[in-house]
């Protein structure tokens, strides 16, 4: 598989690249690149580049770069509210979100939810959802990585959200079918372990949250999601143009 690199949108044109640091370590170290192996280059905002290692030395290369293309992002957007889980399963979640083409994230703190996180823990779990995302978004091909929020209750989530089409998963719901990916931009809220409170429940119906079902089995936490956004992007119809 071709080598992928993130790099500043501002940074990436058509011609001489240099790259160090991280980056070099990256291609030359973990990567073992030679002189004349391809390089794809991103620049996380939905462009991309063909590259070319034209020279190495010992703490930098250089790189040649061709033309910088857009790629189509698909419709609708996509936001998922995705409450905190424990462990390693969030990370999980997250990283399947970005494979499946979601374009925003929000991790809520929930009523029901097992992790707890005072201010320097949330600031740190925001940096490392933000490197798992980028992460992500390198592997599966992606010309840009989703928006990944900080940490918030469910309220302010809510609060801030500017989707026309709202989604809560919901064993309760009508099941998701193809109308549901009408519109521009799609939410999906997904609650934690034990399911969001009835006093969550009623807030998402206030805010304009439609329950839907995901099947006849209640599924885990972190496969709810991913579930429904992948389910919105097969229904969804093919993008047109470029960003």
């Amino acid at each position: 598989m071709t080598a992928r690199l993130l790099v500043a949108p501002a940074r990436l044109a058509t011609g001489e690249l240099t790259v160090d640091g991280d980056d070099y370590a990256y291609l030359f170290r973990v990567r073992r690149l030679a002189v004349g192996d391809p390089v794809a280059l991103f620049d996380g905002a939905g462009r991309e580049a063909d590259a070319v290692a034209a020279a190495i030395g010992p703490a930098s290369a250089r790189l040649t770069v061709g033309a910088v293309r857009a790629v189509a992002r698909p419709r609708p957007r996509l936001t998922v509210l995705q409450a905190l889980i424990k462990g390693e399963r969030m990370d999980w979640c997250l990283e399947k979100l970005v494979e499946v083409g979601v374009d925003a994230i929000v991790p809520c703190a929930c009523a029901r939810s097992v992790v707890r996180l005072d201010d320097a823990r949330r600031a740190s779990r925001h940096q490392r959802h933000q490197a798992l995302a980028v992460a992500a978004a390198r592997q599966c091909g992606r010309a840009d990585v989703p928006t990944i929020a900080p940490v918030t209750d469910l309220a302010t989530a809510l609060a801030g959200l500017a989707a026309g089409r709202r989604l809560v998963a919901h064993p309760g719901g009508a099941p998701l079918g193809a109308g549901h990916a009408a519109g521009d931009h799609v939410a999906i809220l997904v609650g934690p372990e034990g399911g969001l409170a009835p006093e969550e429940l009623e807030a998402a119906d206030r805010a304009g949250f439609e329950p839907v079902s995901l099947g006849p089995t209640i599924l885990r936490a972190e496969t709810a999601g991913l579930l429904a956004a992948a389910a919105i992007r097969l229904f969804a119809p093919p993008p047109v143009g470029a960003v």
